[in-house]
């Protein structure tokens, strides 16, 4: 098993708002915790099986340095 991170942005043609995050109790808009512009390291990558199929998720620092898991459909890869 090989460790590292890579990074990630977000996608320009996705319409955040409607992204939803829950943290801490409380639902949140993608948004509110990431700026586009910014390349983000993903710490960790995790595959969930769920009724839809198999869902990637990216653990990712957010602007307000808590670590969330989002999904990695609204990312591409950062060249930095």
């Amino acid at each position: 098993m090989q460790t590292g991170f890579f990074y990630v942005r977000l996608k320009a043609d996705v319409d955040l708002s409607d992204a939803k995050v829950r943290r801490h109790g409380a639902t949140h808009s993608v948004d509110e915790l990431l700026t586009k512009e910014r390349a983000y390291p993903v710490l960790a990558v995790d595959y969930r099986p769920g009724p839809e199929g198999e869902k990637t998720l990216y653990h990712i620092p957010a602007d307000d340095n808590e670590i969330d898991w989002l999904p990695a459909d609204l990312f591409v890869f950062a060249r930095e």
